[in-house]
């Protein structure tokens, strides 16, 4: 896609993690995602929920990071895999509120939300669409979401307020790049 003419034509969808996450953690990929691609339009945005087993006792932010700092380094959160947008969140969430967490990766979302719905996990960062169901069920219990506003389905569900808003699974449409062309910002 990165070496397609830029006819106008072509268009390709982004997710967060193929037009950034990628980009910070492998040292070689076959393409520049800031000066390969020409972003047009932010098409979804998809925020990332911190969500706990529902025999958990922690029933807010609040409570979560009061109960890691009281036992650092013993609180597990399980996400889909290394370097997703939820092990991400969950680790800027912990460095923000200056706590120790241990990352618990996964093969993909399934097996993590498994986990957890057994309580073999006491909590998770995951994609809201990944979750939302079983929160609605009152299989789990979510303690916030990130981004800058409540998410409309889950309106009595703070937001995360640990320098995270900014992290949600974007979902964005772009073009190759003109010769000479700068990216839009």
């Amino acid at each position: 896609m990165a070496k397609a003419a830029p006819d106008g034509y072509t268009l390709l969808m982004g997710t967060v993690g193929t037009s950034a996450i990628n980009a910070a953690l492998y040292t070689k990929l076959p393409h520049d995602p800031v000066k390969d691609f020409t972003p047009l339009a932010l098409v979804a945005s998809a925020p990332v929920a911190v969500v706990v087993h529902p025999e958990q006792e922690i029933r807010s932010v609040r409570e979560l990071i009061e109960r890691a700092r009281a036992q650092p380094g013993s609180l597990l959160f399980g996400s889909a895999g290394s370097g997703t947008p939820g092990h991400l969140t969950g680790e800027m969430f912990a460095t923000a509120a200056g706590i120790k967490l241990r990352h618990v990766p996964y093969k993909g979302s399934a097996p993590a939300i498994t986990d957890l719905l057994g309580n073999q996990i006491p909590m998770m960062f995951d994609p809201l669409q990944s979750v939302i169901h079983h929160i609605r069920a009152g299989k789990l219990r979510a303690l916030a979401v990130s981004g800058r506003q409540r998410s409309p389905v889950l309106p009595d569900v703070p937001t995360h307020r640990f320098r995270v808003d900014r992290l949600v699974g974007d979902v964005r449409t772009g073009r190759p790049a003109g010769r000479g062309e700068q990216a839009a910002a």
